[in-house]
């Protein structure tokens, strides 16, 4: 394993952590996230597990087949989870096809290339793609939430905390640090970035503790309310940038009825 797929895999443990934790996604093997993302290095069966996640998987490998890299090359992951160049790279057509290979026994093929028709939003294999539009314009939400959703603002709620991200470091306590960051809100079935805020993430875990060299003024990124990442300038703008492209894909394709 090299080293650019070594540090794929554990970006890619950082931000399949938590949501695997609280049982939502992945196989029961959080014990072997928990321990990459302490040790900041490859543990054994870290791969076995990341290749079980049945939804960013195939987004990885996608993207990595485009690229001719391992599904875990630092770039593929950064590229689906924060976002960066690689994505712009991406056959529209071949995209479309990986996606009704996926997606057509849940959703209707004429909604999956509704997508493809929204212009000047360009679908891209990203993670909040997936979030924002299984909950708004596929009609349905993925099946862990189906019993938490209920008004635009609690589905906004769950959004915000599914997608992953990014929150400016202003302070911390024992076992959070504080970010101003942000939400995701939703209006009439419409999505939105709301006024900035301030909240608390998760960086410590039965008393071990995450990003110990994070400091105030950083920029780190967010997913189930748990710290994943420090963010350099660049990943911020991209994980912004891909984020809105998301948002305006879903506000622009219609509801299924």
């Amino acid at each position: 394993m090299t080293e650019w797929t070594t540090k794929g895999a554990i970006l890619s443990a950082r931000h399949s952590f938590m949501p695997n934790r609280l049982g939502y996604c992945g196989p029961d093997e959080n014990e072997v996230l928990f321990e990459a993302i302490l040790q900041n290095k490859k543990t054994d069966g870290l791969i076995k597990a990341l290749q079980a996640f049945q939804g960013a998987y195939p987004y990885l490998r996608f993207i990595a087949k485009s690229q001719g890299l391992d599904p875990f090359d630092y770039r593929v992951v950064e590229a689906y989870w924060i976002g960066n160049d690689a994505l712009q790279a991406i056959s529209p057509t071949n995209f479309y096809e990986h996606l009704k290979e996926r997606l057509s026994s849940k959703f209707s093929k004429d909604h999956i290339k509704k997508f493809f028709e929204a212009r000047p939003y360009a679908p891209f294999p990203h993670h909040a793609l997936h979030v924002f539009n299984a909950f708004s314009t596929m009609g349905r939400v993925p099946d862990a939430f189906a019993n938490a959703v209920g008004p635009d603002k609690e589905v906004g709620r769950l959004m915000d905390k599914c997608r992953i991200s990014w929150g400016k470091v202003v302070g911390f306590d024992d076992q959070h640090i504080i970010v101003e960051c942000e939400p995701v809100l939703r209006h009439e079935g419409k999505l939105s970035l709301g006024s900035l805020t301030t909240t608390k993430v998760v960086r410590e875990i039965q008393g071990r503790r995450f990003l110990n060299d994070v400091k105030q003024g950083d920029w780190i990124s967010v997913h189930w309310d748990f710290a994943c990442t420090v963010l350099s300038p660049v990943q911020v703008a991209n994980l912004r940038k891909y984020t809105l492209s998301d948002m305006k894909l879903a506000n622009a394709v219609p509801v299924p009825e």
